[in-house]
């Protein structure tokens, strides 16, 4: 085996990658900008958020329309949102990220997904629908994944690297 490969082997063996979450809570780590009033002649509402590597969060909308918004160096990024009225499912967002150890205690952070949860109109007959989104997280390349069912399908699609984009 040559020194090189030797080197590389070992590098490998001595770093450890971890996949984790943490999140965002819509109630308690956002600021809001704007919001109606009963003076306001639309129904409005702006508020930014605690957000992570380089991302910025808002919630916002208006006309019985309110869902995340991501933005990375001021690009808007795809996040599958309905043109049905909505509104957030959730009070926490949720944000994954891969966490790099080395051997010798020095580390690395990537930034890999984001999940959040809305209620969408569905017509009176059917109700709301609480929906998962799954967007990739990859800088201005982020993309919206799809709707799973369950929390933990969305974050195994955002850790399928083969898991194609949905555009919209």
């Amino acid at each position: 085996m040559s020194l090189f490969a030797l080197l590389f082997f070992t590098n490998i063996a001595t770093a450890a990658t971890t996949w984790n979450s943490v999140y965002t809570d819509i109630e308690k780590d956002c600021i809001t900008i704007s919001e109606s009033n009963d003076q306001a002649d639309i129904d409005f509402y702006e508020a930014e958020c605690k957000s992570f590597g380089g991302y910025q969060l808002k919630i916002s909308g208006g006309d019985l329309r309110y869902a995340p918004t991501l933005t990375y160096k001021g690009k808007d990024l795809s996040m599958g949102r309905p043109w049905a009225f909505h509104d957030l499912g959730s009070t926490k967002v949720e944000w994954m990220y891969t966490l790099k150890k080395e051997a010798d205690g020095s580390g690395s952070l990537d930034w890999k997904g984001f999940i959040y949860r809305l209620y969408v109109d569905k017509g009176e007959s059917t109700g709301d629908l609480g929906i998962l989104f799954a967007v990739r997280l990859d800088g201005t390349k982020s993309c919206f994944l799809g709707n799973p069912k369950t929390n933990e399908a969305a974050r195994e699609l955002i850790k399928n690297k083969s898991a194609k984009c949905i555009v919209e």
